[in-house]
């Protein structure tokens, strides 16, 4: 058996997501390209939603650094350790991209009792009143399983809500912090702390089959090669880099009526399959807005089908510059035709693969201030290697602190409302129900105002593939 020189935890952000059934549950995507899909449906048999796990592995690397294989129970005495917080309350209003904006709730002298802490994983509490934050176990593997809270957002004070992500009074249950595991090898005794990872416990994906045009996967790969140095091959290939991008953002119609037939469905047919004619990559690559631009400049030719993040001060935000780059070079003809049909989901479980699995369900560019992490993520905390957290000066909490408080209400307002859909991929603006007919609000009907999405975010239903078609399923 090859020698294991450092064991490390992968994915090295999980994903774990909110639900209000009490006890089902059903684990997060593993493999790149397959969204989770619950057998028995994202709801139990009384209408809850299930909540989502993020399972964490340990695997073993040689002195090279190359992975070797999986360590499980098998081969191992596994001690894992979580510790989430939920520091929102005790964190700095969002004000777009100002860092130094006043601190919610200033007039609680108390910071602390505004901290929902909960370590090792149990429950804490906000001014007094109990919150749990959720739960870990392990499989029967010794692999790490942790789930998030159940949805639950009060006012002990019954204040009401009044802003998309700042109010003052109020709690949620998402969290986020540091996974750890020391593992003791049965054979030998040897005893190996892995390599940390951090674990996100965030809202629930209403539309987990729709991707996002810009995944968290995307912009962590842009940090990894700004801050890092990662190099990435120099021609992209057109399954593995063009495509995804295409078809994204087309399948955006089966949650937004943004995208219309007339001005986004019809490119794919020019450019699909390759190389398709220059005139039409050109055309659609023109529409794209180049990441270089200075902030605040838009275009007649920015691309509907292609919008990735908003900032009422700085206009709509490009692709990635890794992504801008690789639809550059396709427009040139500068690519690999590697064309054999739709890229399938990948089949085995790798630590690379299990990295990105868990990011690319996440939304990377609506950082405004996004779903399941905010810009100090993408511009402020350091990394280690590619998608690894730096621990030094990062706490539990701090990846969710930044977000909205609580996350229904911003649930509520990030809606399209006839000029811009933040990110449908997981919050839909509009479905398709099962019987047919025209495109109806995902809302209707339920929501009307953000406390409804405090007491109603349960019932709203799930968009899932039927067929060739996304329809809404499970609605209450």
């Amino acid at each position: 058996m090859k020698k294991i020189a450092r064991v490390k935890i992968h994915p090295a952000i999980g994903i774990a997501r909110v639900g209000n059934s009490p006890t089902e549950f059903f684990i997060g995507p593993e493999l790149p390209g397959a969204a989770a899909a619950p057998r028995s449906g994202f709801k139990d048999a009384a209408g809850r939603v299930r909540r989502q796990a993020a399972r964490f592995r340990l695997f073993g690397y040689d002195a090279q650094g190359k992975p070797v294989r999986e360590i499980t129970a098998d081969e191992a005495y596994i001690t894992w350790r979580v510790h989430v917080a939920n520091k929102k309350a005790a964190w700095r209003h969002f004000e777009g991209l100002k860092a130094d904006a006043p601190w919610r709730n200033a007039e609680v002298a108390d910071r602390a009792s505004l901290q929902i802490d909960a370590a090792p994983l149990t429950g804490g509490r906000f001014l007094g009143s109990a919150v749990e934050l959720g739960e870990m176990r392990t499989d029967d593997e010794g692999r790490l399983l942790v789930l998030g809270g159940f949805g639950t957002s009060r006012s002990p004070a019954n204040r009401p809500l009044a802003h998309f992500a700042n109010n003052d009074g109020w709690h949620d249950d998402v969290s986020d912090g540091p996974v750890d595991a020391v593992v003791t090898f049965r054979r030998t005794s040897a005893v190996m702390h892995a390599a940390g990872a951090w674990v996100i416990c965030a809202p629930p994906d209403f539309a987990p089959g729709i991707g996002n045009v810009i995944t968290l996967y995307d912009t962590l790969l842009q940090t990894a090669v700004n801050r890092l140095g990662l190099k990435l091959p120099g021609k992209p290939s057109f399954r593995r880099d063009i495509y995804p991008i295409l078809h994204r953002a087309i399948a955006m119609r089966w949650v937004s009526r943004m995208i219309t037939e007339e001005h986004a469905h019809k490119t794919l047919a020019a450019v699909i399959p390759p190389p398709g004619a220059a005139v039409a990559r050109t055309a659609i690559f023109a529409r794209l807005r180049n990441p270089h631009a200075a902030p605040g400049t838009t275009t007649e030719n920015d691309m509907p089908m292609l919008w990735s993040d908003y900032y009422p001060q700085e206009g709509n935000q490009p692709l990635t510059e890794v992504q801008y780059l690789a639809m550059h070079r396709w427009a040139q003809g500068k690519f690999i035709d590697d064309w054999d049909g739709p890229p399938k989901p990948e089949t085995t479980i790798t630590p690379a693969g299990l990295d990105r699995a868990a990011l690319e369900a996440c939304a990377g560019g609506p950082c405004y201030p996004g779903l399941e992490a905010s810009w100090l993520l993408r511009d402020h905390y350091t990394f280690v290697e590619p998608f690894r957290l730096d621990r030094a000066g990062l706490a539990a909490g701090d990846i969710t602190k930044q977000m909205a408080v609580p996350w229904q209400a911003d649930f509520t307002d990030c809606t399209q409302e006839g000029e811009l859909a933040w990110w449908p991929a997981q919050r839909p603006d509009d479905v398709y129900t099962e019987p047919g007919g025209k495109q109806l609000p995902w809302t209707r009907g339920l929501v009307h105002d953000k406390a409804d999405m405090v007491r109603k975010w349960h019932r709203l239903g799930f968009v899932v593939k039927k067929g060739a078609r996304f329809v809404e399923r499970e609605r209450a």
